[in-house]
């Protein structure tokens, strides 16, 4: 039996945000996620943020570095980017969110910006 897949057209097209906090602290994935949810959430309302299809995978995001990975549809990209940027702190610990770029791929966002050179 085959499985019946959706047209091109229809299929929601994804990107891939990586980022980067510069801070002198290690933040952990849970305030990570809490923080950047309250900031689209407040920018954007419910009914914005629920067309961004944004997820944060867990086991791509390092709490050494402070770098993840946030997937989010590709007509939003510009909107989940200034919410990020309005992000000035974690448990009033002052940091910069810092994009480093966008990639249609997981594959290509590891191989180009989560790999030590």
């Amino acid at each position: 039996m085959k499985i019946n897949r959706l047209p091109p057209t229809m299929e929601i097209r994804e990107r891939y945000i990586i980022f980067s906090i510069v801070s002198e602290n290690k933040y952990s994935l849970e305030n990570t996620v809490k923080t950047i949810w309250s900031s689209i959430l407040q920018l954007f309302g419910e009914v914005g943020s629920s067309e961004f299809n944004v997820w944060i995978p867990s086991n791509l995001y390092n709490e050494n570095t402070n770098t993840g990975i946030i997937r989010c549809s590709h007509n939003h990209v510009q909107q989940v980017r200034a919410s990020l940027a309005l992000i000035k702190s974690i448990d009033n610990k002052p940091l910069i969110f810092k994009t480093l770029g966008v990639t249609g791929t997981i594959r290509s966002a590891k191989d180009k910006f989560l790999t030590v050179k």
